[in-house]
């Protein structure tokens, strides 16, 4: 499924994609719900799904990653890439 991940904003509600700030944006792809689960698993933090194709990271996750090493990015990438959620493909 296509999904869209944002930073949680403070001060209201968002009910749809029309309504995420354009600057709270962080990514997408094509994943499966045990591949976020996994993806959110290696980066110790937890989410909001909105819909299926729209999940809420928490404003603590956006401020780790624009912090983190490029080493450290890599690592994380690698221990998604070894989840179970990936065996299937």
């Amino acid at each position: 499924m296509d999904v869209t991940f944002f930073a949680e904003k403070k001060g209201g509600d968002i009910n749809s994609f029309d309504e995420v700030p354009e600057n709270s944006l962080l990514g997408g792809g094509r994943f499966t719900k045990d591949q976020i689960g996994d993806l959110l698993g290696c980066f110790k933090c937890s989410a909001s799904a909105l819909s299926d194709n729209l999940w809420v990271l928490p404003t603590s996750f956006s401020e780790n990653l624009a912090v983190i090493d490029d080493e450290q990015l890599k690592n994380i990438a690698i221990d998604w890439a070894d989840e179970h959620s990936w065996g299937k493909y």
